[in-house]
């Protein structure tokens, strides 16, 4: 799936720290959807390097709904 990320809105965390409640849209179908990231998860390498507004993510997966799986293995397209 295609998705650009619209916003993100840091948030404290009831582990300590902090966690991103991103929304993104689906490019292809104009969908809403949303994911969590958090720096102290290991997939945070990975995101802390797209996470801007605007940027275009391809490859990612629904996990539940319209909850989109974190660890999904995805690819910067633009932005």
């Amino acid at each position: 799936m295609i998705c650009e990320i619209l916003k993100f809105v840091k948030k404290p965390s009831r582990n300590g720290g902090y966690y991103y409640h991103t929304f993104l849209k689906g490019v292809d179908n104009g969908q809403s959807y949303f994911t969590y990231l958090a720096p102290k998860m290991r997939n945070w390498s990975r995101w802390k390097k797209v996470l801007k507004k605007g940027v275009v993510l391809k490859g990612l997966r629904v996990k539940k709904g319209k909850l989109i799986d974190a660890d999904s293995r995805f690819i910067k397209l633009e932005g």
